[in-house]
């Protein structure tokens, strides 16, 4: 069955109703992520004086009055993180909510001055990563992108079957071998070759990537995933989860605590514990690069964060997050990466390699993958363009098998991905439908339109 010519072509069939949906998507995702890998770079680079501070002395102001500073010039706003300089030459960062959006602070703390700030709301990478998430039209977006993940993990698999050399030809040759004729033969080699070559990473971007979406991410995956915090801190909140220390356009806190809800601080008192009181404490734990999180009302807490979601460390199984009573200044909760369940470790170190956080060779790695995918779906397009009768402006989908059964044998091997993710499940019976009706409503039209 599997080696007949009518399942190769029920399969061919498949292939292209999934491109036809996904390679937009992909285009765009692959887009956007290359945009997100050198925006923050960029930024640096552009706001030399910013991030940079001109003189390093001794004698720079603590911590506190820093934030002082900060609440002296955005009154009206509230102060939601603080970013630990990683070297002496770094200005100190703060993160501000204010009501047009979020503003990245920077402060000299050695001349004790605020030097100005950069919109994160309205930045390049929030742009990238708000298009890249849900296309920027919410959750219809959200879920069509991941309607498209889906359906890429059913192009990857037709996509190797199609590939798969007959028995006794060499798997090598035909992974490497490109034919030097113009036309559909030479694209056709082209986005096999680097289809067969980008199939398990683009497997694992898609993995990692469907588990941030709202379906299979944050009903299924994700909340199975989250680490049990009301069995770990004595007070929790009913209504702020770890999701609340995150800003629109800027994810940075650990995957797997995100769906967790907040601590509560339990102490009582006038006055709340200082930053350099935070500080200082994490760095006796063991902290070097991590981010403070601002408690966000009276019962809230101080959250100090070393991840590689929020770029502080490049190795996730360093991952820690700790939260602070802000009275006492008590350790409520501290979380590791060895607390996370099996699959949010995967996560931890998944999405710092899918993000090109683990150094120079990821982000290269990161970028000539991108750039492969965008040069397999215009292949797959060109390809298309060539197969299409000439002047004809339909689909031109491959022929439907003359023998159905293959076809209907053809979904039975789309079962699997139809179980393990419902988005896929509605789009693969969404094109069943409507080829089913498209092939009994056509040959009608055809043949009132002779007479």
């Amino acid at each position: 069955m599997i080696g007949s010519k009518s399942f190769y072509m029920s399969v061919w069939r498949w292939h292209f109703f999934a491109g036809l949906y996904v390679v937009p998507f992909l285009i765009m995702l692959a887009t956007t992520g290359l945009i997100m890998l050198y925006s923050t770079i960029l930024e640096r680079f552009q706001n030399p004086d910013l991030y940079q501070v001109e003189h390093v002395t001794d004698q720079a102001i603590s911590y506190e009055a820093q934030y002082e500073l900060v609440m002296a010039k955005y009154p009206d706003d509230s102060i939601s993180r603080f970013y630990l300089p990683a070297a002496p030459e770094e200005a100190t960062r703060f993160q501000v909510q204010t009501e047009d959006g979020t503003l990245q602070v920077f402060v000299d703390p050695y001349k004790g001055e605020v030097l100005g700030d950069l919109s994160i709301s309205e930045s390049l990478y929030s742009w990238a990563d708000n298009t890249h998430g849900t296309f920027m039209i919410g959750l219809t977006g959200d879920r069509m992108i991941e309607i498209a993940a889906s359906l890429t993990v059913l192009l990857i698999l037709t996509g190797v079957f199609l590939w798969w050399p007959a028995k006794g030809q060499s798997k090598l040759k035909a992974a490497t071998t490109i034919s030097k004729k113009n036309g559909r033969v030479f694209w056709r080699d082209l986005h096999s070759v680097i289809g067969v070559w980008v199939a398990i990473i683009l497997l694992f971007f898609c993995i990692s990537g469907l588990s941030w979406a709202s379906v299979w991410g944050g009903k299924l995956t994700q909340a199975w995933s989250t680490f049990p915090m009301a069995k770990s801190a004595s007070s929790v909140s009913s209504t702020l989860t770890h999701e609340d220390l995150n800003v629109k356009g800027l994810k940075q806190i650990p995957w797997g605590l995100e769906q967790a809800p907040l601590p509560e601080s339990t102490a009582k008192g006038p006055t709340s514990i200082t930053l350099d009181h935070v500080i200082a404490d994490a760095k006796t734990m063991g902290f070097t690069q991590f981010q403070v999180h601002f408690p966000r009302n009276d019962v809230g807490v101080y959250t100090a964060t070393a991840s590689t979601m929020g770029k502080d460390i490049k190795n996730a199984w360093d991952d820690r997050t700790i939260h602070f009573d802000r009275y006492s200044g008590s350790v409520l909760a501290d979380v590791g990466f060895m607390d996370y369940n099996w699959f949010a470790k995967s996560m931890a170190v998944g999405i710092a390699l899918h993000m090109g956080l683990f150094g120079v060779w990821n982000l290269i790695l990161c970028t000539i993958f991108a750039s492969s995918v965008i040069l397999l779906c215009v292949s797959g397009l060109i390809m298309w363009w060539k197969r299409r009768p000439n002047a004809s402006l339909t689909l031109s989908p491959p022929p439907m098998p003359k023998n159905f059964a293959r076809w209907k044998h053809a979904v039975w091997f789309l079962l699997p991905i139809s179980f393990l993710f419902p988005m896929a499940a509605i789009a693969i019976i969404s094109v069943v439908s409507l080829d089913r009706i498209t092939n009994f409503v056509a040959p009608k039209f055809r043949n009132l339109w002779a007479k």
